[in-house]
């Protein structure tokens, strides 16, 4: 039923579309690409007695094993544009060309609905941010409900099948934070060391530990101090930014770069040791947790999704991220989440206004309710309806569940083994991250169609 295209049909007007025996009405004054104005698209609306067409099916992540959540599906009615390049200060409407006639949201399930589509050979973007990748759902029935079989609907594994945002890793000596996206499905061929390859995830060293040098790539990636956070410039090239652990805290930190960046629209990862980004200097300004500086690890513990706001209201995308987690079989039989050699290097209260927990160490821990994730949007200070930006701030590690070998070049490195359950939150965060930015206390909602 699906077809895999890495763009759309050239020209949709050239769809030939089946009229069905209950009644069309073609699309002859389908929208241009970026507004509600007349073109020809030749898509076939049917006019149905009693019944509709709807189309659904469940969105994957590129390795095909774990359905997705808040991934935008639409029909769109003219071809989407090209993604932009590097950091922009997106809404929640902006990426989502091609003008779409029809959308859903996957749930934390990946399942989505669309109701009210096209009969015949229907054009389908899936989407979360700028990773993107578009099919045509051929034979599609009209008056009735059309199932896409899984997983066919998968995100990108590359360029070849679609967009992939610009993503830029720090590698560090005491993580491989750079390995969660092999074990997401994204292509080895993705990996460059050179900051002007083609591939999708770029490779900087960072720092190593003790007498183990960070990962890099074969030839060596260049040095993140000097060729990655040293200038706004070289940032502003990526649409994300992750930071591995190096054992120590970050030096050579440019903290007034990342600090603009995210105020730009950036997307910023940081592990464990990079809270020295964050404790003092501008960030530090913000009163976004009470920093605590040190290894400071509390061993394997147990951990809760935090699905509540600090003033006991509904935290959405909390509640989401539980029921994902138990889709995606990660939790124990009691419902938590089993955390490898966990950190403490952050606390909150009502008082940090900026940051929302995700997860936090359950009462029988070291350190009962020690921070594991939180983030905040950006630009800090600013109303939520003009923050594009965001940071996660995480205590747990890829390389404590994984088995990876750093002597090995990146992506060499990287085990080939599935996520493990900490791996997985870390996957949600990161879709989260790539999604548009959205208050903590608010749903997301798909884009609005074209009426």
């Amino acid at each position: 039923m699906i077809r895999h295209v890495s763009v759309l049909l050239a020209a949709l007007a050239l769809l030939a579309i089946m009229a069905t025996s209950c009644g069309s009405r073609t699309g002859l004054l389908a929208p241009n690409p970026n507004a509600c104005e007349p073109v020809d698209s030749g898509l076939v609306l049917p006019v149905c007695d009693g019944s509709t067409t709807t189309l659904s099916g469940t969105v994957f992540d590129p390795a095909g094993k774990n359905a997705l959540y808040n991934v935008v599906v639409y029909v769109p009615w003219a071809q989407p544009a090209p993604l932009p390049a590097g950091v922009t200060c997106d809404s929640c409407s902006d990426l989502y060309t091609g003008t779409p006639m029809v959308t859903a949201l996957t749930d934390a399930a990946g399942h989505f609905v669309l109701t009210g589509v096209p009969a015949g050979d229907v054009p389908l973007v899936v989407q979360i941010g700028k990773w993107r990748r578009q099919f045509v759902a051929a034979g599609v029935a009209a008056c009735q409900d059309n199932v896409v079989p899984s997983p066919a609907l998968t995100l990108p594994r590359n360029r070849n099948e679609g967009d992939i945002p610009a993503i830029a890793v720090s590698t560090g000596g005491a993580d491989t934070l750079e390995c969660l996206f092999r074990r997401m499905g994204v292509d080895p061929s993705e990996y460059t060391g050179d900051p002007n390859g083609a591939g999708r995830i770029h490779i900087f060293q960072g720092a190593g530990h003790g007498h183990r040098a960070a990962p890099t790539t074969s030839p060596p990636a260049p040095n993140s101090p000097s060729s990655l956070w040293d200038s706004e410039a070289h940032l502003a090239r990526y649409d994300m930014v992750l930071l591995s652990c190096e054992g120590q805290e970050t030096t050579g930190m440019n903290q007034q770069t990342l600090f603009d960046y995210a105020a730009a629209g950036g997307r910023v990862f940081a592990s464990h040791f990079h809270y020295a980004w964050f404790n003092t200097g501008p960030f530090g300004a913000h009163n976004l947790a009470t920093w605590l500086t040190g290894d400071n690890s509390i061993g394997n513990i147990d951990a809760v999704v935090t699905t509540t706001l600090a003033n006991g209201a509904a935290f959405p995308k909390g509640q989401a991220l539980a029921a994902w987690l138990a889709n995606v079989n990660a939790l124990q039989p009691d419902g938590e989440l089993p955390v490898l050699v966990a950190r403490h290097n952050a606390d909150l209260t009502a008082a940090n206004v900026s940051s929302q927990p995700w997860l936090v160490a359950d009462p029988s821990a070291a350190v009962p309710g020690a921070i594991q994730d939180f983030s905040f949007n950006t630009p800090l200070g600013a109303e939520a309806a003009n923050q594009c930006g965001q940071v996660v701030f995480s205590d747990m590690h890829i390389g404590a569940a994984s088995n990876d070998d750093p002597s090995l070049p990146v992506p060499d490195e990287c085990a080939a083994v599935d996520l493990s359950p900490q791996e997985k939150v870390l996957e949600f965060l990161v879709f989260n991250l790539a999604s548009c930015v959205t208050p903590s206390n608010q749903a997301p909602q798909p884009p609005s169609p074209c009426p």
